[in-house]
């Protein structure tokens, strides 16, 4: 199905309970959809159509919801804009994919209005909260026709580009099709056991594969409801939880950790909460959920952008620490879901218990990377996913990860490349190389630590290396450690060894810890 057919035919069935719950307002199915219409409409008067991108950077709202499936219904191509992006980052992904125009916020339009100097394909920008320079969202759906325009569109065509980090340093956009989406969302319900009784709260970012795929999807498929929470906050969630009478949510490893530790007069016992689904669950982190929580049901699972559903730990069956569980599987027994295979670097499958690259095969695998036919071709062999990530299965083929091998930090839910950092810290004239490792966090996922060798005679403060990286990089892309070196080892080739760097003892506490010094700084 399209993300329009699977929509309109949940509100042909009359479906007058809410689709959608935001800040005290809830909206049915049958008025979510009108929504949607006006959007399409609104965009069709533009000059919108079919294959042309647009892009959205959008906190959690509405209008990011009305807006994404709007442009679905008339065959546009979404393109998400992380919104903690500065500029420059923003103008790569916008410029890169080609969109003809821009959704944004209030806060987001001086970026925008940025951007489209930038970027000369950018005909129009479209604003929420109006300004200077912008088309009004309001008044661009206002007086609109309830029905959407008539447009061809395909289950295999292109409904969104999203970017995410690669070892090059430079993002890259994954395309994927209306059949991504919708099967992935059936899938989610399997995953998650939702049914029509259920209110998914969304408290991760709109602008993540997560809370599309999974939450937003997920909640339509099981013809559930939607609690759509603008920014997370740990102080407000069991209020929330309670207040909207939420049954599942999503969240990363982080979030779960920062729960764990808020006081515990924050928390709930009244909630209603019986599934979370989470990646990265550590085991103190699923005991807290279970027993001092309540949640009946945690969910350790694993999911790229290129390929959402991949696995988790079965809902009702066996529950494995630090396991990525088995392969995700459609409520369609007929349908082929996830296959994974653990294989060496000739493509060879290992036996249980060797570890080797996960490699993934799906009906929802990405198209390819938009414009970047050699990474396509590199990560996609004879219909396989080589997703870079090292696991190993055990006897009863439940996954676990060991590790990455692509360059790439996880931190706070996001993918960053060591590269892009140490371009910017590179780029003072103080500095004479410098490299950025991932090392342990205490909230799970993985912190940012810099080592900088300076030039001869060169001064600069840990401090100068965390401002010149924030002028340039988005907040969560600022190193936590700085640590000041004579040298940095290099193999045989002359490149750094950051494998020896992350066997040195005690590297974190020969460090300058900035955490103080970048709460200050609000970031």
């Amino acid at each position: 199905m399209t993300m329009r057919s699977f929509l309109e035919d949940r509100v042909e069935r009359k479906l007058t309970k809410p689709l959608l719950h935001y800040e005290g307002e809830a909206v049915s199915y049958e008025e979510f959809d009108r929504r949607v219409n006006r959007a399409a409409r609104g965009f069709w008067e533009l000059g919108v159509r079919k294959g042309d991108k647009v892009s959205l950077m959008l906190p959690n709202v509405p209008e990011f919801l009305y807006a994404w499936f709007g442009l679905a219904k008339i065959g546009v191509v979404m393109v998400p804009v992380n919104t903690g992006f500065k500029p420059s980052e923003a103008s790569y992904v916008v410029g890169h994919s080609d969109s003809v125009g821009m959704v944004v916020s209030g806060e987001h339009l001086p970026a925008a209005q940025s951007i489209r100097e930038e970027c000369p394909a950018v005909r129009w920008v479209v604003c929420t909260d109006g300004g200077d320079g912008a088309i009004d969202y309001g008044r661009l759906c206002q007086g609109m026709p309830e029905g959407a325009p008539a447009v061809d569109v395909a289950e295999d065509d292109l409904v969104q580009i999203i970017y995410t980090s690669g070892t090059t340093g430079f993002p890259k956009g994954v395309m994927h099709v209306h059949r991504d989406m919708t099967m992935t969302g059936e899938a989610f319900t399997l995953c998650a056991g939702l049914g029509s009784d259920d209110r998914v709260m969304v408290i991760l970012p709109l602008f993540h594969a997560n809370a599309q795929y999974y939450s937003t999807m997920g909640a339509l498929a099981a013809e559930a409801s939607l609690v759509l929470i603008r920014r997370f906050s740990a102080g407000a969630f069991w209020g929330q939880a309670v207040r909207y009478g939420v049954t599942e949510f999503n969240f990363v490893g982080t979030v779960g950790r920062i729960l764990c530790h808020r006081p515990l007069e924050e928390f709930r016992s009244d909630h209603r909460i019986r599934t979370a689904y989470g990646a990265l669950v550590t085991p103190d982190v699923y005991e807290h959920f279970t027993e001092r929580f309540g949640i009946v049901n945690v969910i350790d699972g694993y999911g790229l952008t290129e390929v959402p559903r991949v696995s988790q730990n079965p809902l009702g069956g066996t529950i494995k620490m630090r396991s990525m569980g088995l392969p995700a599987r459609h409520p369609d027994p007929s349908a082929k879901f996830a296959e994974v295979k653990i294989v060496d670097e000739d493509g060879r499958e290992f036996p249980p218990g060797e570890k080797g690259e996960l490699i993934i095969r799906s009906p929802v695998m990405m198209k390819g990377y938009y414009k970047d036919e050699a990474k396509t071709k590199e990560a996609i062999r004879d219909g396989w996913f080589y997703s870079g990530d090292y696991a190993y299965r055990d006897k009863d083929g439940y996954l676990f990860f060991v590790d990455r091998k692509k360059d790439i930090i996880r931190r706070k839910g996001e993918n960053i490349s060591a590269m892009e950092i140490e371009s910017v810290i590179n780029g003072s004239d103080q500095v004479f190389e410098a490299t950025v490792i991932a090392v342990p966090s205490e909230l799970g996922e993985d912190e940012i630590l810099a080592c900088v060798v300076l030039k001869a005679d060169a001064k600069m403060t840990p401090e100068e290396v965390v401002d010149q990286c924030r002028e340039r990089l988005a907040s969560f892309k600022v190193p936590r450690y700085v640590l000041f070196r004579e040298s940095l080892p290099k193999t045989s080739t002359k490149r750094t060894a950051k494998f020896l760097l992350k066997a040195e003892k005690n590297l974190i506490a020969r460090s300058h810890d900035m955490a103080n010094y970048k709460q200050k700084l609000g970031i």
